[in-house]
């Protein structure tokens, strides 16, 4: 769907700064800014706190969206940073570990 990324694109101090380490992954979901109609996107990595999705014409920084795939609720993130396809989000709220795990272990 989307191509991919080098992991090297990831700044050592953003990778210095986190909580946990990101998991490598590729979720299909859908993204919705506001009221406007959801679009197709996909997880690239995941951790607890958030995300970076490859979706073209992501939103600018600071906006806020939400995130739905498979057997999981929707969930409410905001717009870290945004490059051309590419953006990091940190959700709202955390998910918990159970969410995450059940996550990763859905996506293998």
């Amino acid at each position: 769907m989307f191509p991919a990324r080098q992991s090297g694109e990831i700044s050592e101090r953003a990778s210095a700064d986190r909580r946990h380490e990101r998991e490598r992954v590729e979720i299909n979901c859908e993204i919705r800014v506001g009221t406007k109609a959801w679009r197709k996107a996909q997880i690239a990595d995941l951790t607890p706190e958030g995300f970076q999705v490859r979706i073209f014409d992501m939103p600018p920084r600071g906006t806020t969206l939400f995130l739905r795939f498979a057997g999981i609720q929707m969930l409410n993130a905001e717009v870290c940073w945004a490059r051309a396809d590419t953006a990091g989000c940190r959700f709202v709220v955390p998910i918990s570990q159970y969410v995450f795990d059940h996550i990763i272990a859905t996506a293998r």
